[in-house]
């Protein structure tokens, strides 16, 4: 029924017809599939987290990946709110015209090429099993095999980021009525605000370290 009055399937027609999509989506409901969004934008992250934290030292791969599971749709909301709203926000700044859910559209359809990271996550969790939730995972001698599916699981998660990033752009330039550079601008001011919070407090972290008495 949603998809007749769409007039389009979003889940493929994003990948090749971002701005497309988007208007279409926005046009119908901005908060559309908003909670599976969100499951997919999360999974991925929580297990990536889980996996630079060494979790698998402490608890199972089930363990983790049940949890993961279980968390991903609360986790996947707040990421996309937060970073919806700096784009939102920070948008407004340079003549964005979106209100804020389209905006919040327009970054969770932009996470639609996660479905293959997660395919991705559960081939290495399938082949590595306890080794893959260890902070040291690409470090280790892969040989054969075990070698193609690494380097194949790298080389598809980069292109998925940059397709990511391409929809994002795209999707956020058409909700805000930019073109699809002003949406690249749109999207690295709030990195790049982010990135300077994140040094500042490091640099004042390790100045009141250094202090005589700290």
């Amino acid at each position: 029924m949603a998809k007749k009055k769409l007039g389009v399937n979003p889940w493929t027609h994003i990948w090749v017809k971002p701005r497309e999509t988007i208007q279409k989506v926005v046009r119908f409901d901005p908060k559309h599939q908003f909670v599976i969004l969100s499951f997919i934008y999360g999974l991925p992250m929580l297990l990536h987290m889980a996996q630079n934290a060494s979790l698998g030292e402490t608890f199972t791969t089930a363990g983790i990946v049940l949890v993961a599971v279980v968390l991903a749709i609360f986790v996947g909301m707040l990421a996309i709110t937060i970073a919806s709203a700096l784009l939102f926000w920070t948008g407004k700044w340079i003549g964005g015209k979106s209100k804020y859910y389209p905006v919040r559209a327009a970054v969770s359809w932009s996470n639609v090429p996660n479905i293959v990271a997660i395919i991705v996550w559960a081939i290495l969790v399938y082949t590595f099993r306890d080794k893959i939730f260890m902070e040291n995972f690409e470090d280790l001698n892969f040989v054969g095999r075990e070698m193609m599916i690494v380097t194949g699981a790298l080389i598809v998660q980069a292109v998925l980021a940059v397709w990511s990033f391409i929809i994002l752009v795209k999707s956020l330039g058409q909700v805000q009525g930019f073109s699809a550079w002003k949406g690249v601008l749109n999207v690295l001011i709030p990195f790049f605000m982010v990135g300077f919070v994140i040094w500042a407090a490091t640099w004042i972290f390790w100045v009141c370290d250094g202090m005589p008495g700290a």
